[in-house]
């Protein structure tokens, strides 16, 4: 099972609502998928997009998305209003966050994908 590099900075930004996250991992594999967004896929350093959730999928408490500095980089260049983030080690995610995007590539995802996935594993 893949994890985040401990030793890695990721970047953490907090929802309250599932939409609001889902929008975001749906605008961001979308902008990821573009022909011209290939550079944050290279295989030396692909963008990274983790996340987690507090609470049950029927009482969300938080969700928490985590972008390395390549999916920091992607969202920069994708949104005209950054939301707010902090800097965060990949050995301080939880041990069960799950990989939304990563070196497999991405597909663009809407609304209700982004929050399948993000519900996954909740």
């Amino acid at each position: 099972m893949a994890r985040p590099k401990a030793e890695a900075a990721y970047y953490l930004v907090q929802f309250r609502d599932i939409s609001d996250a889902a929008a975001f991992v749906a605008a961001l594999s979308q902008f990821l998928s573009y022909p011209e967004s290939i550079k944050y896929l290279r295989p030396s350093a692909p963008a990274e997009i983790w996340s987690y959730i507090f609470g049950t999928a029927e009482d969300i408490e938080l969700i928490e998305v985590y972008l390395n500095a390549t999916g920091i980089a992607a969202m920069k260049d994708s949104f005209d209003e950054l939301p707010l983030f902090k800097t965060v080690r990949g050995d301080q995610l939880p041990l069960d966050c799950i990989s939304l995007i990563g070196s497999g590539g991405v597909e663009a995802w809407g609304l209700e994908e982004a929050q399948w996935h993000l519900l996954s594993e909740s």
